[in-house]
This record gives C-alpha cells, structure tokens and sequence, in this order.
C-alpha cells in the first residue's frame, strides 16, 4: 500500500557526519520506491542542540557547517537548523512535529518565505489539507508525511526504561511513522514483535536491510582525528579539511595522511641520491639526468645519463646500469622535472 508523498528525517549529533549517515537516505528511498511504498519527495538532517550534553559534542555552527559540506553533491538531502536555535534540547517527537507542521503551513498557504531545508519538490504543490496532511498536486490528492530515519540501535532504544516517554513514542511510530535502515544478520521484526506498541503500529513502520557492511561512524573517525592517523574515504575530504582547519575532536592543523599528494610533475628532480643495491655509505659517480616530456607509468621510457667525465649512454632509470658495481650509490642531479624514483 502506498503511503503517498514521503520526506525522510534523521535527527543526531552528526559530529562528524559519515558517510554512513548519508547512505541511510539512499537506501530508505531505493527500497520505498523500488516497492511502491511511496515518493520520497525530500531528506532532511536535523542536528541536535549543544545543550544535548554528548561526550564530543562540538558547537552547532561547526556540525551545520560539515553537514552541509557533507551534502554539497545532494539534489535532494538538506540541513534543518531549527533544533540548534531552539533554547535548550528538543525532543524528537517535538522536532518531527515541528518539520511536519511547518511543511503543512507552506504548502497550504503557498508562502514564498520558504524555511531552507524545504524539499524542492514540496514547492510544486497547490492545495493541502491540514486536518489530514493531504495535498492537492495537479488535481490528486496525496499524503504528505515526515518520517523518523534511523537505525536499529535507535529502535531498540525504545525499549530502555525511562529514555523515552510513551505519549512520545506513540506518537512518533503512530503518526509519522519509521523507516529503520539495519545490517544483515539483525532482527529488528522481532523486536517489533516483541513490543507491543510497536506491534500496534506495525504498519507504520519500514524495515529496510543493508547488505552492504559499513560500519563507519562518529565515534570511529573521531577516534582517528584524535589519535592523528588518516580518516580519509569515511566521510567528505571537505568535512575532513574543515575538522583539522578549526582543530575539532583534537586535530592537528596538518595530518600527513589526509595531504594531497603532489602531482608527480610538479615535483623537484633535484639532488636525489638512490643506492641501486644495498645502502652503501661513499658516492662513487656523479650524473646528470635530462627528463624527458613523456609519460613516466610507460614501461618503454628511458632517460639520457650523461656521466660528468664519460660520453653520454642510454640506460632505464628502473634497471642497474650495466657498469653498476655492487655496494656502488649514484648521485643524480636532474636538469628537469619529472617522477621522483
């Protein structure tokens, strides 16, 4: 059964965010639309205030800012500020209302002071009825509704005495509805199962499976920053730039893992001292190496060495010279750019 028009919200600390965080979105909408469950129009990502009070918590404006780093090459997920303005910590179910009713007031009054993190397509719209959340789109009635994303560590959550209240939960499961993105191997149906809440609103609720293991997360990438070794390819190099500019979670202004690398033909040819056998300690021979304009990953390209007080040869620069005595070091000065060896 369909469930109409459908905009995804994950609500967390994203500090820093992942790519894991963002793989959640993709997923939740292949799976929701690859069955018919309905159009998801918009994500949104909605940071939680600082007064959240978790360990490594950094400020709201440095989390928005790596977000939204973290997005730039999303046509569809965007940043709702509106938690860290609040005054102090919002709940999730007052977050979730919140988006809901905001969207619902747009789109009924077709107002042009659009709230930023507004999915694109909700700008498309002529009509909404706010008792039922259903919007007229070119003559067809669809519900338009904000669903909890999340993981199945957020679900099982529910059932921690005291961490949630169950007016909250009733309605977060029972009016919005969860789209639940777990690993392979768990079993968050059985969790479902087994609480009766849940159960009640079974029908609100979308368990989608990852089959692709990814366990990056905040913590993990936090702990690499702090221990000063690479985090490269676990989230955006921008938000990875962003977190050594402003030392965040203990980074160092430069980490030499996450340095670009030189591009082999800006580099210096210059004074380059190579043992061609073991690490001998004297230079036996001094030569001059002329670069040539060529493509230094092809297996043919050689080098003209030019030995100060012998004529000029030919030989690979990957190979011993034929006169290569063993236990000999050889002394290249370059007169051009090239790969360093």
């Amino acid at each position: 059964m369909t469930q109409g028009k459908i905009v995804l919200m994950a609500c967390g600390s994203f500090s820093p965010p992942t790519y894991m965080h963002l793989r959640m979105f993709e997923i939740a909408r292949d799976y929701i639309h690859t069955l018919g469950l309905g159009t998801v129009v918009g994500g949104i990502m909605s940071p939680v205030h600082d007064k959240y009070g978790k360990k490594d918590l950094v400020a709201a404006h440095h989390r928005i800012s790596m977000l939204k780093l973290a997005l730039r090459s999303s046509a569809w997920i965007k940043v709702s500020e509106w938690e860290t303005q609040q005054e102090g910590w919002t709940r999730t179910r007052l977050s979730l209302q919140h988006h809901q009713d905001t969207i619902n007031q747009h789109l009924s009054s077709n107002r042009s002071d659009a709230p930023s993190w507004l999915p694109d397509d909700m700008l498309n719209v002529n009509s909404l009825d706010e008792t039922d959340n259903r919007v007229t789109l070119n003559g067809n009635h669809e519900t338009v509704t904000v669903k909890l994303l999340c993981g199945a560590d957020l679900l099982e959550s529910f059932a921690t005495p005291g961490l949630w209240s169950e007016d909250d939960l009733e309605t977060i499961v029972g009016r919005h509805g969860l789209v639940v993105v777990s690993r392979a191997g768990s079993a968050p149906d059985k969790f479902v199962f087994d609480s009766d809440m849940l159960y009640k609103y079974r029908r609100n609720i979308t368990l989608v499976t990852n089959y692709i293991a990814n366990e990056v997360s905040s913590t993990v990438i936090r702990r690499l920053v702090r221990r000063r070794e690479s985090a490269k390819y676990l989230t955006e190099d921008a938000v990875l730039a962003y977190i050594r500019h402003h030392s965040l979670y203990g980074a160092a202004l430069t980490s030499p893992q996450d340095v670009p690398m030189t591009s082999p033909e800006e580099t210096s040819f210059k004074n380059i001292l190579i043992s061609l056998r073991d690490k001998p300690s004297i230079v036996d021979e001094t030569l001059t190496v002329k670069r040539k304009k060529s493509n230094y990953l092809m297996p043919t390209m050689t080098d003209s060495i030019s030995p100060i007080v012998d004529r000029p040869r030919q030989a690979y620069v990957d190979k011993v010279p034929v006169n290569y005595v063993p236990g000999k070091a050889v002394k290249i000065v370059s007169e051009g750019g090239g790969c360093p060896l």
